[in-house]
Order: C-alpha cells, then structure tokens, then sequence
C-alpha cells in the first residue's frame, strides 16, 4: 500500500480507507496526503516524502486536473535530481510522461516516457508495484503505448502495448493486472478495434468486482456498453453507458472524461438527439479549456464538426475539421490529424472540391511508413483512390 511509508495520523489512516473505497480521487484521500506531507515535511527519507507526493499527483491526475499536477511534477523530479540511478527516476519520468499526455504535448511525453523505459530494471524495480498501486514497467508501456499511436507509429505502438498487457498479466499482481487491462482496452479503443478491447474489458470487470476496486468497476461499467455498441449495433448499452458516465461522475473520474463524453455525444447522435449531443460535446470542450486535458482535443472537435452535419447538412462544419486539423498537427497527433483530413476531405467531396479534397488527405496519408493494415488507413487508402478516380 502506497501510503505505507507515510506516519500514522487520523488523515493518513483516512486516506488509506478512501483509497480502498473510492480511490485516489477521493477528497478525503488527497487531504489525507495534503497533510501527511505537511507533518513529514522535515523527514529526511526521500522516499517516504516521495510516497507522499506521488500520492497526491496520481488525485490530481485521476480527478483530470493539469496544474496541481504539473506543479507536483515539478517538485518529483528536483526530488530524484541527486539520484538519477535510483527506482524513483524512473516513476519521476513516467510521472512527467503521464503529465504531457494529458496536457497534449506527444512529443515531450514520449521523450520522458522513453528514458523511463530505459531506466526500468525489471528485478529491481519489482517491488515498486507495491508502493505505487501498479508495475512500474506496466505504467510506463501503457501510457508509450497510447503517445506512440497518437504520433503516428501504428505497429510500434501495438508491439509496446502487447508488451504492457503481457507483463501486466504475468506477474501476479492484481493492481496491475486491472491497471494493463484497462489501458489495452483503451489503447484498442482509440484505434477503433472493439473486437481486441472486448476481452480484456471483461477481465477488467471481473477483477475489480472480485477485488473490490470500485474505481475500476466504474471504467469498467463504461468501457463494457461502449464495445457492445460497437460490436452488436448503436442501441446496445445505450442504458448501461449512461449510468458508466454518472458512476465514474460521482467518483470524481476526470482523466478519461473527454474520450468517454465524445462518445456519449456520438450516441446521442445515433438516438436523434442532435441538440443534446451537441451540448455534451460543447461542454467537453469547455472542460477542456477549463482543466488542461488536452490530449483528446483534435477528436472532440472533430466530432463536433459530424454533428454539426447532423443537425444541418448545409451547414459545412469546415470550422471545426480544420481547429481539429490544426490542433492534431500542434501536437505532432498524427493519427488523429489523419481522421480529421478524411473529415475535411470527405466534407469537400461532396461539394464538389474533389481536387482539394485529395491534395489535403494525400499528404498526411503519405506520411505513414507504417500500420496500414489498420482500419484509418484503409479508409484514408479508399478515399483517395475514390477521389482520384
């Protein structure tokens, strides 16, 4: 248990008993490290004052809140400056990898992400998962995984998210094992892949009902009616998505909450509700802006330009497919500028714009070396041989 190494106070003990029933994002539980870091503030143990500090990043993180994180970032990585070999560098990089996900900085979080990676001692580091809730090679892979694929390099990213999922089921660990099959199952969503998600969705689910892991039972009642509706039509799990949504609400689950309301938005698309759906994709934005997670930006307002189609097929939503162009190409997105060209593309196509339409998709579609066996390069591959046609 992380909080472990930290004194025995009422909040301490509180935040250990809000950690098992809600989380990490809990209230009580970041007050519960607030003060634990205030009473052990003149300790000289490193690690214990890490502990401390890791716990309350992974709230902020988990509630989807960018600048307590950044700042608690900050404070671990001067924490492992004199001790650059020891097991806390490589949680401080990963820490400072996560952090530039979330943020939407791809370039930056793969270079911290990388030298994690690097720095990862499979034996050493073993005991780690014990302090900080997962395997540090698994928490690692699995945000490299998901950064990899958003710059652009398909099959690498496949390879290093087998490799998380792999590791996180081999080594016993029920913390990680959860851990690696909820990123899998994300890293299969954002590649439009319900099909591979759909196991480990299920094994998710089993685990943390059997464990108790209410926060992952909450991911878990939401990831379950997502591939459903993938696998079986658009009104499976419409119900059961919608109580996911409230559930992980009331827990406070903020870091996933723009890839899971886009796609609540993209069902009230489905059920006729236009104006509904375009108030929950208006309000992912405004979150958006207001929090700093800006990793899912390019998407949301891409899918804010298909509704607009929705509600009005005149209306050429060119707008918003190109703030998704641009914000996809700030931060090096690759895969999710390549959606938003086929958006655009598609949108001039049928106003006739076929040349431009081709000389937009062409480019970006020119840039992959890799990963074309993958459904957004079919689809890019058909559109410019229809356009070229």
């Amino acid at each position: 248990m992380l909080l472990a190494a930290l004194v025995e106070t009422d909040e301490v003990k509180t935040g250990q008993a809000m950690i098992h029933a809600r989380g990490y994002s809990a209230p009580e539980t970041t007050a519960a490290f607030a003060r634990a870091r205030e009473l052990t503030a003149g300790i000289e143990d490193a690690a214990e004052r890490f502990s401390i500090y890791y716990g309350l990043w992974v709230g902020n993180f988990v509630r989807g809140e960018l600048a307590p994180m950044r700042d608690i970032a900050e404070i671990i990585t001067r924490e492992v400056e004199r001790r650059p070999e020891s097991p806390e560098a490589g949680v401080a990089a990963r820490v400072n990898g996560a952090t530039d996900w979330f943020a939407g900085n791809f370039a930056d979080a793969r270079v911290s992400l990388e030298c994690a990676r690097a720095t990862f001692d499979p034996e050493r580091d073993s005991d780690l998962a014990f302090r900080f809730a997962q395997d540090l090679g698994v928490s690692i892979t699995a945000y490299l995984g998901l950064v990899l694929w958003l710059l652009g390099e398909v099959d690498r990213a496949r390879e290093v998210a087998e490799e998380m999922v792999a590791r996180a089921t081999k080594i016993g660990h029920v913390g990680t094992a959860v851990y690696g099959h909820f990123h899998f199952a994300m890293f299969e969503m954002m590649r439009r892949n319900p099909a591979a998600a759909a196991p480990h969705i299920e094994a998710l689910i089993d685990l943390a009902r059997t464990h108790e892991m209410p926060t992952w039972a909450a991911y878990g009642s939401l990831l379950r009616p997502w591939s459903r509706r993938h696998l079986d039509g658009p009104d499976a799990g419409v119900s059961e998505m919608r109580a996911g949504i409230a559930a992980c609400r009331e827990q406070g689950l903020g870091n996933f909450i723009p890839f899971i309301a886009t796609g609540w938005a993209e069902v009230e698309v489905e059920a006729g509700e236009i104006e509904a759906a375009l108030a929950t994709i208006d309000r992912v934005i405004a979150d958006s802006e207001r929090t700093g997670q800006r990793w899912f930006d390019a998407e949301s307002h891409r899918i804010r330009g298909d509704i607009l189609l929705k509600r009005d097929p005149a209306n050429t939503a060119e707008e918003a497919f190109l703030t998704a162009i641009a914000i996809a190409q700030q931060q090096k997105a690759r895969s999710f500028e390549l959606r938003a060209a086929m958006s655009m593309a598609r949108l001039w196509r049928d106003q006739g714009k076929r040349k431009e339409a081709r000389d937009l998709l062409a480019p970006v579609y020119g840039w992959f070396t890799e990963g074309f066996d993958t459904l957004d390069l079919k689809e890019a591959k058909a559109l410019l041989d229809k356009l070229a046609a």
